[in-house]
């Protein structure tokens, strides 16, 4: 089923050429998104609110890490070195496809900014996930289940920090407070 719907997803991309152009723009640049928003929110919140966005940015973290373990542990060919689709996305990745680092690291900031009590925003953020997961297996670059492990990664990484909020708090604050005192907050 991964494979078929990776030769699915990519021959609509292809056959499609505005549909693909945006799909390799999403899979590219698309977690760049994330990057302002989280720079957007860090210059709007206050103090309280900035530690659920040090949380967010400590998953991303956690959660690539764990995905370099897995990656070591289940190496996985990207789709586009087994299979006959076309790349559109250069220069095209060369390490392991499972699981993604794209969706762990946005699956990880989204749920964050959902148990912080960024709903809206929150919840965006998760369809942003899907959105990029998506684009990055009509690109050719992954297959559906090296999506949906990387958001589980990041869902999971989000989940443990979230839980663990109350012992980090000292960290937490020492972390805005550095950054208020170099004039990042």
């Amino acid at each position: 089923m991964d494979r078929t719907l990776v030769l699915m997803l990519n021959a609509l991309a292809v056959d499609t050429p505005r549909l693909g152009m945006v799909a390799a723009a999403v899979a590219q640049y698309g977690i760049l998104l994330y990057a302002g928003l989280m720079l957007t929110l860090w210059w709007r919140a206050p103090d309280l609110r900035r530690r659920t966005l040090v949380l967010a940015v400590a998953a991303a973290v956690i959660a690539l890490a764990a995905n370099a373990i897995l990656s070591h542990v289940a190496p996985r060919p990207r789709p586009y070195l087994v299979l006959p689709v076309r790349v559109l996305q250069t220069p095209a990745p060369r390490d392991a496809s499972f699981p993604s680092d794209h969706a762990a690291v946005t699956a990880a900031l989204a749920m964050s900014l959902l148990l912080g009590g960024f709903g809206a925003i929150g919840s965006a953020g998760l369809v942003g996930a899907l959105l990029i997961g998506t684009s990055r297996v009509m690109a050719g670059l992954h297959y559906p289940t090296d999506i949906m492990g990387g958001m589980l990664v990041g869902v999971s990484s989000a989940f443990v920090l979230t839980r663990a909020q109350e012992p980090l708090g000292p960290i937490l604050d020492a972390a805005i407070a550095a950054a208020r005192r170099v004039g990042l907050a």
